[in-house]
């Protein structure tokens, strides 16, 4: 019983351990996944274009490649088909043939058979006419399997074209899309430069975004200067007007001391 109960917990905890790490490699490769989706989706437009023209630009090779095997399959068909015809054309005179020697065996009585200027025994013209027979057939064969062999090369060169031509009009599609979508990106960069929009982390953005710092600092330390200056005025008009009330105070206070009266008293 405790060796069952002992089994039952081992297994409870392989089986958590399993779950665990299985939970842990999630998140390892959501994190992952988020992380290359960030990367990505700070990659500059402009980066991304010029790899859509290296992309493009790799596709030469790979045309390359099926013009090189749509040659080849153009030679091979053109070749098997001349072989078929040379091969059909001595069928064609082995059964002339056949049918000459077959004629001349019409009579079943005669030992002997004439052929051109000579005279063979109808037995070896029997046994010839048999191998002849059975080279036809195998001859006839051949080229039946010839035909074959040349329709499938010919249903491979028409797939092959069929792939070259999607190939070159898919390459022109994506071509024309991407020279839009460079041009679409130059306006943007421009409206965005007009109306002060960031553009990336460019050089030319840091060298905006520096001027206007300077520009803003000597901005700034101008118009401090100038309200400081306008602070001093303000203060030497107020310190003058004190000066002269004083001034006027005095005066005022000797006219009503010593008047003019007085003054001339003394004298």
């Amino acid at each position: 019983m405790c060796k069952k109960l002992g089994v039952t917990a081992l297994l409870v905890v392989a089986a958590l351990f399993t779950l665990g790490k299985l939970d842990l490699l999630w998140h390892v490769k959501d994190a992952a996944r988020r992380a290359k989706a960030e990367i990505r989706g700070s990659i500059p437009m402009e980066n991304k274009i010029e790899r859509l023209k290296d992309e493009l630009s790799k596709l030469k090779p790979e045309k390359r490649k099926q013009f090189g095997q749509l040659a080849d399959e153009i030679v091979k068909s053109e070749k098997l088909e001349k072989d078929i015809t040379v091969a059909q054309a001595n069928l064609e005179k082995w059964a002339e043939q056949m049918k000459t020697l077959k004629a001349s065996l019409k009579d079943d009585n005669a030992v002997f058979v004439t052929i051109g200027a000579e005279k063979l025994p109808r037995e070896k013209v029997q046994a010839s006419l048999a191998r002849k027979w059975e080279s036809f057939k195998q001859a006839d064969e051949a080229v039946k399997s010839q035909k074959e062999l040349l329709a499938r090369r010919k249903e491979k060169l028409e797939a092959l074209q069929a792939k070259l031509q999607s190939m070159e009009a898919k390459e022109k599609e994506l071509t024309a899309k991407v020279e839009t979508l460079e041009l679409e990106l130059t306006k943007l960069r421009q409206a965005q430069t007009v109306n002060d929009i960031a553009v990336d982390d460019s050089q030319f953005s840091r060298v905006v975004k520096l001027f206007e710092e300077v520009e803003t600092q000597i901005a700034k330390e101008k118009k401090e200067l100038e309200l400081q200056k306008g602070v001093n005025t303000d203060t030497k008009i107020e310190e003058a007007l004190t000066e002269k009330a004083r001034v006027d105070q005095a005066m005022k206070e000797m006219e009503e001391r010593f008047g003019e009266a007085r003054f001339a008293e003394k004298k």
